[in-house]
């Protein structure tokens, strides 16, 4: 009874991923790039173009003209907006709304405006493709994690960098933009289909930035970073993790267990009838 009573706990376990499970899926870090990604480790990562050799996303979105691009990163606040700001104030909001429109990211362009990142070509640089930051969260956790681990890199807090793009490749097959029901029954089918998973790689970017002095009680500056310093590239590989081997285990396990005892529960009966059936024909 308990080892059919486990069997049916950890077939649950098994199905939701729950219960005594194993590791979850991660990022593994595999190589950490500082300057030039022509010199990474990873073959496929010398693929990927170095951020110098790219358009920023500020030349990016005047270039397309796009109303919603230009609407969130080229505008600047105006006295009507803001009629209690003196004109002071107005212009240091004017010149920080600026910086922080000349300092946007690719990724973060994307997350807004993916049809200007796309028109670039950032989503086909070879094998890799532009990520937008709602889409590299777990990943630029890590990256930040293990950047913070290597102090030879100089960095002795997160205000030391700024995270700039993340790219990634491999992996099984995504939606595409504005995906209709049959394409998202199609892509069910064959991801579900596919035994193997592609590995699947990322590359996460960051810069040190200027030193800036932070007035106590002050909303601290916007950071910029430092041309003169080079981009680290964290590269990090897509570990599936194990979450259901235990489940599996101990629901394959119990099960053959369970099994086993029937199995033995029967012998015995039938050897307790047969010694039954010779001792009432003895008897007669």
């Amino acid at each position: 009874a308990l080892m059919g009573w486990m069997a049916i706990l950890g077939s649950a376990w098994w199905m939701y991923g729950s219960g005594w499970k194993g590791d979850d899926p991660s990022w593994k870090t595999v190589d950490i790039n500082v300057g030039d990604l022509r010199a990474s480790g990873l073959d496929s990562a010398r693929l990927l173009p170095n951020s110098n050799e790219m358009p920023t996303a500020y030349e990016l979105l005047l270039a397309s003209g796009d109303v919603v691009a230009i609407a969130n990163f080229a505008t600047l606040p105006t006295a009507d907006e803001n009629p209690d700001l003196s004109a002071e104030a107005l212009v240091e909001l004017r010149a920080d709304r600026q910086l922080r429109n000349e300092t946007t990211t690719r990724s973060e362009l994307a997350a807004v405006a993916r049809n200007v990142t796309d028109a670039a070509g950032l989503r086909n640089l070879g094998p890799w493709r532009l990520l937008a930051t709602t889409e590299a969260g777990d990943a630029q956790a890590q990256a930040a994690a293990d950047v913070m681990s290597h102090p030879d890199l100089g960095f002795a807090s997160s205000a030391d960098y700024k995270l700039l793009d993340a790219y990634t490749m491999g992996g099984k097959p995504e939606l595409e933009d504005d995906p209709n029901r049959l394409d998202r029954i199609t892509l069910w089918i064959t991801n579900t289909a596919r035994i193997t998973h592609p590995t699947r790689y990322t590359v996460v970017q960051l810069q040190g930035v200027l030193y800036q002095e932070v007035t106590p009680g002050e909303v601290p500056p916007r950071p910029v970073v430092d041309p003169e310093e080079p981009v680290v590239s964290v590269i990090m590989v897509r570990d599936l993790g194990w979450v259901r081997l235990r489940p599996a285990l101990v629901t394959i396990g119990s099960f053959l267990i369970f099994l086993t005892l029937c199995y033995w529960l029967h012998v015995r009966d039938r050897e307790l009838m047969s010694r039954r059936e010779e001792f009432e024909t003895a008897k007669a």
